[in-house]
C-alpha cells in the first residue's frame, strides 16, 4: 500500500517517497551532464549529499524513488533543485526546430536544469576552469572534509564562506586546489565581510549580472555563465568549454574554428531563450559520441593485436 502525501507517494513499511515526474524527464542524464560534481552513479540508483543528509535517488515508471529524506520541505527543495516541474517537453518541442538538435535529441531527451545554490556552485566552477570532471569531484570532496561542517557519518555539509575565508592556503592546497586556491579564498572573504551578495547578483538584469560574477576572483565568462545557468537558471546563458565549442565547430561551423564570444552569439541567435538547454545536450552527446568513439578504437586495437594485423597509420 502507498499513502499519498502533499502529492507524493510514502511506501510502507521502509518510508521511502516517490517523487511524480512528467516525461521526458531524466534523471541520470540530468546529474550527468556537468551542472553539478557531487553526484554519483551506477546502474541503479543515483547517490550524494542534499539537505545535510545522504541521499540515495532511482528513477521509475512510477516517479523518482527518495531515500534518506523525510521531512516535508527538504522533499519540496529536492524537487525544486532538481527541476521536476520544468516544462520539459515544450522545451524540446522548440529545440527540435534545429536541424542538429533534431538528430541528437532522442539520445539526450530529459536533461533539466538543476537549481544550484550559487555560493557552492560558484566554489565548484571556480575549481573546474582548466580541469576535468574526476579532479574536480576530488578537490570538492576535500574540500568539504576538510571545512565542512560533519552532520553525520560519512556527510559533511559544504563549507560557508566564512570556513573558507580563514583557510591557510597551504591547507586549501591541500584539497588538490592547485593554482585556484586563492581564489577560492579571495572570493570567499569578498562574501563573508559582506562586499558580494550572490543574492543581489541573482536580482540583476542578466548582463549585469554576469558582469558582476566576472569581476569575482577567479570568475572569467565560462565559470560566470555556468553560475547563471546552473544556479540562477537564466536560461539564456550559453556557457562554452572544450566540448561544447568541439560540438558547435563541427556541427554548425563545418568544422571552422571559432573564439568562444563567436559561439555565444551564434547560440544568441540560433537558440534565443533557451540557450542553455541547447547547450546541455550538446554538452551530453559530444562526450557520449567522443567516449564511444575511443571505445570503439581501442576493440579495434585489440583485435588487431589479437589477429596480427598491422593497424593503420
Amino acid at each position: 500500500m502507498a499513502a499519498r502525501i502533499a502529492g507524493r507517494r510514502r511506501s510502507r513499511p521502509d518510508g521511502r517517497v516517490v517523487l511524480p515526474v512528467r516525461p521526458p524527464y531524466d534523471l541520470r542524464r540530468t546529474v550527468q551532464c556537468g551542472q553539478a560534481f557531487g553526484w554519483r552513479t551506477d546502474r541503479a540508483n543515483v547517490t550524494g549529499v542534499f539537505a545535510a543528509k545522504r541521499v540515495r535517488l532511482a528513477q521509475t515508471a512510477g516517479g523518482i524513488i527518495v531515500e534518506g529524506l523525510s521531512d516535508e520541505r527538504d522533499l519540496v527543495r529536492l524537487r525544486h533543485y532538481l527541476g521536476l516541474d520544468e516544462p520539459l517537453e515544450a522545451v524540446e518541442s522548440e529545440l527540435m526546430r534545429d536541424r542538429v538538435l533534431r538528430r541528437i535529441l532522442p539520445r539526450t531527451s530529459g536533461i533539466a536544469l538543476l537549481r544550484q545554490d550559487p555560493w557552492e556552485c560558484l566554489v565548484s566552477f571556480i575549481i573546474s576552469a582548466f580541469n576535468n570532471i574526476p579532479k574536480i569531484e576530488l578537490s570538492l570532496d576535500r574540500l568539504t572534509r576538510q571545512f565542512g561542517e560533519g552532520v553525520a557519518e560519512g556527510v559533511w555539509s559544504f563549507p560557508e564562506p566564512a570556513r573558507l575565508a580563514g583557510a591557510r592556503l597551504k591547507d586549501l592546497h591541500r584539497c588538490a586546489l592547485g593554482y585556484r586556491a586563492p581564489y577560492v579564498r579571495r572570493v570567499a572573504r569578498l562574501l563573508a565581510s559582506g562586499q558580494v551578495d550572490l543574492s543581489a547578483i541573482g536580482q540583476m538584469p542578466f548582463h549585469e549580472a554576469r558582469y558582476a560574477l566576472q569581476a569575482l576572483p577567479g570568475v572569467g565568462e565560462k565559470v560566470a555563465d555556468c553560475v547563471l545557468l546552473f544556479a540562477y537558471r537564466r536560461i539564456e546563458a550559453f556557457p562554452v568549454d572544450v566540448w561544447v565549442k568541439r560540438a558547435v565547430e563541427r556541427w554548425y561551423f563545418h568544422g571552422r574554428r571559432a573564439t568562444a564570444r563567436q559561439i555565444q552569439e551564434f547560440a544568441r541567435s540560433q537558440f534565443g531563450s533557451l540557450a542553455g538547454y541547447a547547450q546541455q545536450h550538446l554538452f551530453y552527446y559530444i562526450r557520449k559520441q567522443e567516449a564511444t568513439s575511443r571505445k570503439q578504437q581501442a576493440s579495434d586495437v585489440n583485435a588487431s593485436l589479437r589477429s596480427g594485423r598491422r593497424l593503420p597509420r
